[in-house]
């Protein structure tokens, strides 16, 4: 799930049909996305479900579906396992926006188990070749793009993922590794080190040091306080020799064009039912609409 760099090698029509019905019964073909619908690439392997709120968020590592039409991925340093219950997750944060705003974030959904395809891999390890693969990589970050689009220059993207870490906390990558984020603020603040984070094109919209707006009191870590505990925060301001992800390939091909971070949750208290589902939701997004109202100007 680190940073790779992203190339893309393989440019393919993008097919579409959507309706209201579950990926698996598609109810038409050749329409626009819109607020209100739903969308499905391909063989219903993508989903896409345009919303009203400038926040984008993309869910590459919960799907179930194994086609055996795609051969199971292979080779060394080859990741597969899913991000259990992440999709249920990111559908949570979207019904919890609903609820406080009045509005929907746009979601973006990889229904293809990770051993047929890692969306969060560039194009030749995620897909291997395989020709439905690369259709259903290329429609997944077709559809983030198209989100992007619609919000402009204005708005937020989270990729979202599960991490298996025994310290349950969320990791909070913005394309930092844990040496950087070992760092003293002044240091941060006076390295460069906000021109490689995901959270660059945010400098120019706050009044905070990089350094607080990556994990003082008014980030996203600081603002969902000890009731969610997270990494980098200002309780937690590096993970030290703990394990971490920094940040994948989605978040930097896609923090190029707004800012964002990607969001590793833990299973316990967070991803394990519906009710911590629901509840997790509404503390992040309580946090997250605060930060975009200070931070970005987003109300």
């Amino acid at each position: 799930m680190r940073r790779a760099t992203w190339i893309v090698l393989a440019v393919v029509a993008l097919a579409i049909t959507c309706g209201k019905s579950s990926p698996a019964t598609p109810s038409g073909s050749g329409c626009v996305a819109t607020q209100g619908s739903t969308c499905f690439g391909t063989q219903n392997y993508v989903e896409f479900a345009p919303g009203n709120f400038p926040v984008v968020i993309s869910m590459p590592h919960g799907g179930a579906i194994a086609p055996a039409t795609i051969p199971d991925r292979t080779g060394a340093n080859i990741t597969t396992a899913t991000d259990a219950n992440t999709i249920d997750l990111g559908r949570a944060i979207a019904d919890a926006f609903q609820s406080r705003t009045g509005r929907r974030p746009h979601l973006v959904i990889c229904h293809l188990r990770r051993t047929k395809l890692d969306a969060n891999r560039e194009i030749v390890e995620a897909a291997q070749g395989n020709a439905d693969a690369v259709q259903a990589w290329t429609e997944y970050h077709g559809f983030i793009e198209q989100a992007m689009s619609t919000v402009g220059a204005h708005g937020f993207y989270i990729d979202l993922h599960g991490h298996g870490h025994t310290i349950q906390r969320l990791e909070l990558g913005y394309l930092l590794p844990a040496s950087t984020l070992d760092l003293a603020d002044a240091e941060l603040n006076a390295g460069g080190y906000a021109s490689q984070s995901s959270l660059r094109l945010a400098m120019p919209s706050t009044s905070l040091t990089f350094a607080g707006l990556l994990r003082g009191p008014s980030s996203i870590g600081g603002l969902l306080g000890s009731a969610t505990p997270s990494v980098p925060s200002p309780a937690a301001p590096s993970p030290g020799g703990d394990p971490f992800f920094d940040g994948g390939y989605s978040t930097d091909r896609h923090t190029a064009r707004l800012p964002g971070l990607q969001i590793e949750s833990n299973f316990t208290g967070v991803r394990d039912n519906a009710s911590n589902r629901a509840a997790f939701a509404d503390r992040l997004v309580t946090a997250l609409v605060t930060f975009l109202d200070a931070q970005l100007g987003i109300r």
